[in-house]
């Protein structure tokens, strides 16, 4: 978690989700939730806290429920998420911070793909792999849906600050379509310093 302000571009076509006051912000939850969900919504707000404080504990800025239409001409539903964490040794070369972080990812998951890439504003960090959705009940032994997962982390100048932009889709055969919005929103990051701070996150 960090402290540092930033700014960054939203794409089209999501939905913020409020990280607090799950209760005041109980509508715009329900309507996200579609008309399935709404008739067991009372028994899911304690979850959703629940779900939405881990979210800000570990850095989260924003997170956001997304629909976009695909070259297919059918939907793509995913989830957006912004976090801001402090980056571990105090101020070192952006580069090496990421160098670091792929290697540490490389020991952790052999199937996760990253690769560094150098764009006209930052170094970024590009990561996909595929994960799977929590079982309801422990035990459970049939298989679980699998979860699509791309990440760019965009580090600050001083590589004391990291930026992870995510999303996860359960359409893990057509999400990889985001690539490049993805891509582009990484370029969007901006450090700012606290005086310049105008956006909300």
């Amino acid at each position: 978690m960090s402290d540092q302000p930033i700014s960054i571009e939203i794409p089209e076509g999501y939905t913020a989700i409020p990280l607090s006051d799950v209760v005041d912000n109980a509508e715009v939850l329900r309507d996200v939730g579609g008309n399935a969900a709404r008739s067991h919504f009372g028994g899911l707000l304690p979850t959703i806290a629940t779900l939405l404080e881990s979210l800000v504990a570990n850095g989260t800025r924003y997170f956001g429920f997304g629909a976009h239409l695909l070259p297919d001409g059918l939907p793509l539903y995913s989830c957006l998420t912004i976090s801001v964490t402090n980056s571990p040794g105090g101020p070192r070369n952006p580069r090496l911070v990421l160098s670091d972080l792929v290697r540490a990812r490389s020991a952790e998951n052999s199937l996760e793909q990253v690769a560094l890439v150098e764009t006209e504003s930052h170094p970024v960090m590009f990561s996909e792999k595929m994960g799977h959705v929590v079982p309801r009940r422990a035990g459970q032994e049939q298989t679980t849906p699998a979860v699509y997962q791309l990440q760019a982390v965009v580090p600050s100048d001083d590589g004391t600050s990291l930026v992870a932009i995510e999303l996860s889709s359960a359409d893990a055969e057509r999400a990889v379509a985001c690539r490049k919005m993805i891509a582009d929103m990484a370029r969007t990051v901006v450090f700012r310093t606290p005086e310049a701070f105008s956006l909300n996150m």
